[in-house]
């Protein structure tokens, strides 16, 4: 891709908004060590799991890899200066930032919106990226407004687009052009969740086997109705011939109660195939600034809620 597309392209990817996080820990020689992220992502309720992931060619890689331990930072609304600081390289980045030193050995800054200190559990190879999973081990929320970042800059209020000259939908045709939302959302999720099909193609599994297993990562034991209802929303519904089939391959296993629950096979096909997707969301959200990361997600749970209010948000 040439540098005039890459840069459209960027652009275009720009439109997604996130949170902001810094990820700390200590190096060899027990210094203070920090990066702004925005790959930061849930994993697993029990046990408790967060990933987020950090360039390779990144001179904070060596301490993070050995250090064993990390705490990550969601900043609040007003740590606009601090993500600036943590974002660059080759200064005192903790010079006259109030810290201590956390249950594991991180630093744990004293403001926060909210703070995961976390025991490294994985790493995992992500393309130009390394994945990183702990166990978290302390966490702690405040009621403050969460710094954003959209279109290069830190969130902000814009003005509403002008509407298409041509609508996107022609009924009397029956056709429908590249703008038709519905389209978009479909064809934006197929293209983002190919690598986890071709992640669980490898392993001889579904996504029938995955979600199934994304769900009883959350909650079990479950019964096959239980599972059904969890996973309506998605369009799968895990049948007898399924489950015994992971029963049999040692992914999950059966109570005596009926319901089913993780085995740790079938924790570790989840945990690997959600950072496979994880490093393709990394790579994307490269090409995009934190506050239109989250101001996308606000608007696609704005729709869920507006389509389908039988199905709750996770």
């Amino acid at each position: 891709m040439h540098d005039d597309a890459r840069k459209d392209f960027r652009n275009a990817l720009g439109c997604f908004a996130t949170g902001v996080t810094i990820a700390t820990t200590m190096d060899a020689v027990n210094n203070p060590v920090g990066v702004t992220a925005s790959s930061f992502n849930s994993v697993s309720l029990d046990p408790p799991l967060v990933l987020w992931s950090l360039g390779k060619n990144s001179l904070s890689r060596e301490a993070f890899c050995d250090s064993g331990h990390f705490a990550i930072h969601i900043l609040a609304a007003s740590q606009e200066g601090l993500s600036n600081r943590f974002a660059r390289s080759g200064q005192d980045k903790f010079a006259d930032v109030l810290w201590s030193e956390g249950r594991l050995g991180s630093p744990v800054f004293t403001d926060h919106a909210a703070l995961f200190e976390c025991r490294t559990r994985h790493q995992y190879d992500g393309g130009d990226h390394i994945i990183f999973v702990g166990e978290v081990v302390a966490y702690e929320t405040r009621d403050v407004a969460p710094l954003l970042f959209h279109g290069g800059r830190y969130a902000e209020r814009r003005p509403r687009d002008k509407p298409p000259e041509q609508a996107s939908v022609d009924i009397e045709s029956g056709k429908f052009s590249d703008d038709f939302l519905f389209y978009l959302i479909s064809r934006a999720h197929f293209q983002t969740s190919r690598p986890v099909r071709e992640k669980l193609a490898a392993c001889d599994a579904t996504m029938d086997h995955y979600l199934t297993l994304a769900v009883l990562s959350m909650e079990a034991p479950l019964t096959r109705h239980d599972l059904a209802q969890r996973l309506a929303h998605t369009g799968h519904s895990p049948g007898d011939d399924l489950l015994g089939n992971m029963v049999c391959r040692g992914l999950i296993r059966q109570e005596h109660g009926g319901g089913y629950a993780l085995v740790e096979d079938g924790r570790k096909l989840f945990i690997e195939t959600l950072a496979y997707g994880q490093a393709f969301e990394a790579d994307l959200a490269d090409h995009f600034t934190p506050a239109e990361l989250a101001e996308t997600k606000r608007v696609l749970r704005r729709i869920i809620e507006l389509s389908g209010t039988d199905v709750p948000l996770p």
